[in-house]
């Protein structure tokens, strides 16, 4: 395996390059936007559902699966939903030769069919509160250009869907998922921001919605996840009602939440450099790999076992290790592959380790080498993926904190975002109007109003049109 040819500054081509190089999307496919989530990549995206499922069993969700197949008068019903992805929804229409009496759209999300069957289960208060996550494929035939992983017509995801007895539980029930979702991309090194979208970019039939976007180095963000309060909205079209303890029935107060494989591309682009990727430890599928160093043959025997001795102590310690005695491959062959693929820590061994007993360790994210006795192995493999992960961490904390700027007037808006990218934070009126004449200029949107921090003190007028503002928020384009 060759090095990278491609620096990251050229981001396009490094990111075609290095997803291919590194094993985790493969694009050539006959079918554009449907690709392949290769080894390295579904390792990750394993790793990704084990720390979301761990943490949905905490919360007593539970995990089921519903059609592909959603009927066309399921998404008529609730119109403002429907609405929103009649562009994107890929329909079936044929058996063979044989038209359908009926159209069926491929799952471009499953709020529909699951809450046909939810008004089917609840009956009772003591039916509640419901939650339920499925893992599935979603279908999303985006007519703009594709980009693996940032902008699929076929990706992989977690949608939970939950039903409450009261509009606070429902409240209640958002932050849960925010605390569940902000504990996954901790894992993953991952820096972003929580928005409240303004109105007008609110999920199709929610009240609101909550969505984390990351910064990525070449200047726009990424949607990682989002939350939404869906009220009674659907509830009421789907007939999910509940007899109360009272005695009176009502329809259920709804939520939902989602990630998908984008976290993925939030984990490629935010850590990975000229070299490759760089994985977190946590979810990385190899997280210490082992090469022996073979010199001219000199102490074969004694490099190889010790090798396997390494191997086998770092395996019964629970770490994921990967011992590359392929002998067909070169020390520096593997060097690469291994840094390409992000693999966190390398441990090298060669003749002089064994003359000194100890090992070399290789850190993916620095380069740094560090020499190491033997006997401190597995305490040092401790202490450097734990730092490792603080390192990874205190990267995106920077290129978070590097990519918010602030503008008071339109003029210094332009000037601001055209020279930086990333978000631009200035006051709004909350008119669509003026977030449409911000679009129109910039290509860029406004992102919502944060909800991480303490509500944020105005500092001007709205940018647009000069008059009171109503909202400190982001600008800023998005994949």
């Amino acid at each position: 395996m060759g090095k990278l040819d491609i620096p990251k500054s050229n981001f396009g081509r490094w990111w075609n390059a290095v997803l291919l190089e590194a094993d985790i999307v493969d694009v050539r496919t006959p079918t554009k936007g449907a690709n392949v989530l290769m080894p390295n990549g579904y390792e990750i995206w394993e790793a990704i559902k084990a720390n979301l499922n761990q943490r949905f069993k905490k919360t007593h969700h539970k995990n089921a699966y519903f059609p592909l197949f959603i009927p066309e008068e399921f998404l008529l019903l609730e119109e403002e939903h429907f609405e929103g992805f009649v562009p994107e929804v890929a329909w079936v229409t044929h058996v063979g030769d044989k038209k359908l009496n009926k159209k069926f759209a491929l799952r471009p999300t499953s709020e529909t069919i699951m809450y046909y069957m939810y008004a089917l289960w609840i009956r009772s208060h003591k039916d509640l509160p419901l939650k339920i996550n499925q893992w599935c494929n979603i279908i999303r035939w985006d007519t703009k250009e594709t980009q693996a992983l940032l902008r699929d017509r076929e990706f992989q995801w977690s949608e939970a869907h939950t039903c409450h007895a009261t509009a606070e539980e429902a409240v209640e029930q958002v932050e849960e998922s925010m605390e569940i979702y902000s504990g996954v991309f901790d894992d993953l090194c991952l820096s972003y921001l929580q928005f409240k979208r303004p109105p007008h970019d609110t999920f199709p039939g929610a009240v609101y919605s909550i969505a984390y976007d990351a910064p990525l180095p070449e200047g726009k963000c990424l949607q990682i996840g989002t939350t939404h309060n869906l009220g009674q909205g659907f509830s009421r079209v789907f007939n999910i009602n509940f007899q109360k303890e009272d005695g009176s029935t009502g329809a259920v107060y709804q939520t939902c939440y989602g990630m998908s494989t984008r976290v993925i591309a939030a984990i490629v682009a935010m850590h990975g450099d000229d070299k490759g990727l760089i994985i977190p430890p946590y979810v990385a599928p190899t997280q210490v790999v082992i090469v022996p160093i073979l010199f001219r043959k000199k102490n074969e025997e004694e490099v190889t076992q010790a090798c396997l001795e390494i191997e086998e102590q770092l395996t019964k310690a629970n770490y994921r290790v990967y011992l590359d005695d392929r002998d067909r491959y070169t020390a520096g062959w593997k060097f690469n592959e291994h840094e390409m693929r992000g693999v966190p820590l390398r441990i090298e061994v060669g003749p002089k380790d064994i003359e000194n007993n100890q090992c070399l360790f290789v850190r993916r994210d620095s380069g740094e080498k560090i020499s190491i006795k033997r006997e401190d192995l597995l305490a040092e493999v401790d202490n450097v993926l734990h730092d490792i992960d603080t390192e990874m961490r205190n990267r995106t904390k920077k290129l978070l904190e590097d990519s918010i700027h602030e503008a008071v007037t339109f003029e210094e808006l332009v000037e601001t975002y055209k020279k930086h990218k990333g978000f631009v934070k200035t006051n709004w009126c909350g008119d669509e109007d003026c977030a449409q004449q911000i679009k129109d200029k910039l290509s860029a949107e406004v992102r919502g109003v944060r909800v991480d921090i303490e509500k944020e003190t105005l500092f001007g007028p709205c940018v647009v049109c000069e008059k009171e503002a109503k909202d400190v928020v982001y600008i800023g384009a998005a994949y």
